[in-house]
């Protein structure tokens, strides 16, 4: 066997290395969306590494979103399709419906539960008040594609079904079920990375890195109706927000105009398959 070539850390696993040389080229656009990556053997002469060695690299760049593994073809850079579409106060379900994309619900847990201090906070009840918690997992013709976690007032969560929560929109039910008008929404955007529980869920590896989004929904007279943080795939799913130059009688700098989330990411032959950073 030839020495490992480019390899710089004696104590690190090859293929740890390796996977992230190539996720390196990857996210560099050196090598581009669609485009083929070199074959096994071809891995293998140029790093100098075993074959076990170049399979668990594209194995954890696969289960990671980055490439798709097609037999008899080789492994590609997945492809993700433009960004369409303006986010509205909806949840993430209405926005997809919007694109024309089918998806479902999987219900974990529908309970009530007490408040605990974090979960208080955002819905305006005292520490201990019952509340009902839901726990989902979204689906995207059938991947894993989100993992939900929903906290809502005593009073809106006794009024919606088990049932309901598998086949539609939590806000949708809330709006027309319940007939509360809802009005406007403060939205937290940050990173996390997968546990055991989350990785097993989405079908990612542990410490595979998410898109936590937590987000307070306001009714038209002000009140809290739901605190909800959702962990997405960050190889399916992103979030972009488009920003103009302000004039200076506002103030130079760059100022929100919207937000565009597009639909799930796609690899060769269609959609990859495929919350929170910690349950409170």
């Amino acid at each position: 066997m030839i020495a490992a070539k480019g390899f710089q850390h004696e104590k690190i696993p090859l293929y740890y290395q390796l996977e992230n040389i190539l996720r390196e080229k990857i996210l560099s656009g050196e090598l581009a969306e669609g485009e083929r990556l070199p074959t096994e053997t071809e891995l293998i002469r140029q790093y100098g590494v075993s074959r076990i060695t170049v399979r668990q690299a594209l194995t954890s760049l696969a289960q990671e979103g980055l490439v798709e593994r097609i037999q008899g073809r080789g492994t590609f850079v997945t492809r993700r399709k433009t960004a369409r579409g303006t986010i509205r106060l909806t949840g993430f379900l209405e926005d997809l419906m919007a694109m024309g994309i089918e998806t479902t619900a999987r219900v974990l847990e529908f309970r009530r539960v007490n408040a605990s201090p974090d979960v208080a906070a955002p819905l305006h009840v005292d520490v201990g008040t019952p509340i009902w918690f839901i726990k989902r997992i979204r689906y995207v013709k059938n991947t894993p594609y989100s993992y939900i976690f929903n906290y809502v007032p005593e009073d809106i969560g006794e009024r919606v079904t088990r049932e309901e929560l598998e086949t539609g929109s939590l806000l949708k039910l809330i709006e027309e079920k319940l007939g509360i008008r809802l009005g406007e929404a403060l939205q937290v955007i940050s990173a996390a990375l997968a546990d055991a529980t989350v990785a097993r869920a989405l079908h990612i590896r542990v410490g595979a890195p998410l898109l936590s989004i937590e987000r307070t929904v306001y009714s038209a007279d002000g009140r809290p109706v739901e605190y909800v943080r959702t962990l997405y795939r960050s190889d399916l799913y992103c979030y972009t927000v488009k920003l103009v130059r302000g004039p200076k009688e506002i103030g130079t700098g760059w100022h929100y105009l919207n937000a565009v989330a597009p639909p799930p990411r796609y690899g060769a032959q269609g959609l990859e398959e495929v919350e929170p950073r910690r349950e409170r």
